[in-house]
């Protein structure tokens, strides 16, 4: 039995590698600042870099991933790695950018929390990006194929709506593939005020 939970973990945090489409990238969603939560090998700030954002934050919990992208990433002046959990530390990283923002949430655990915690901190992050004076950011989040899973904590997709048209309610959803190939459909949200 605990041979098969550790396959069918794996499993899981195989499809968590999920990411931005490359054929899309962010450049159709362009702003001054592109702040990503879970910088884990650092394809969301290449992702960003090649969009051409002017200011990239990008936010990581663990200490290893974090100086590895301190180190890949040191020749950019336009990029700040912040080490911590992004549902505590966001709003500190944006209180000060007086402009809208490209968000990507992408932090959560690749499987489930031994401990029992929280498996995404996306929740919180929400109600930070709402703590901020402007109410039209756009916000890009991964990996909805985990929505109602315990990786996402059971969140369902009306769910984390429902979060964001508490930022704004004139926030539009729409879905774009995920994946290196965009073999997971419908897997990428973004919310946009249009």
């Amino acid at each position: 039995m605990k041979k098969l939970l550790i396959i069918s973990c794996f499993a899981i945090s195989s499809l968590m590698q999920a990411n931005m489409y490359p054929k899309i990238g962010f450049e159709p969603y362009p702003n001054y600042c592109f702040v990503e939560t879970g910088t884990y090998m650092g394809s969301g700030i290449q992702f960003a870099l090649r969009a051409g954002f002017p200011e990239i934050h990008s936010i990581e919990i663990n200490s290893q991933f974090v100086a590895r992208a301190r180190s890949v990433f040191a020749s950019y002046k336009q990029v700040r790695i912040h080490q911590g959990d992004s549902g505590k530390i966001l709003y500190q990283v944006i209180k000060d950018i007086n402009c809208p923002i490209t968000f990507w949430l992408d932090g959560h655990h690749g499987t489930p929390d031994p401990k029992g915690g929280n498996n995404t901190p996306l929740l919180e992050e929400l109600d930070q990006i709402k703590m901020h004076h402007i109410k039209n950011h756009t916000i890009i989040i991964d990996d909805m194929h985990c929505c109602g899973t315990i990786l996402f904590d059971y969140l369902t997709r009306e769910d984390i709506i429902a979060k964001i048209k508490e930022i704004n309610p004139a926030y539009q959803i729409s879905y774009i593939p995920g994946g290196d190939d965009g073999e997971y459909p419908d897997n990428i949200m973004i919310a946009q005020v249009r």
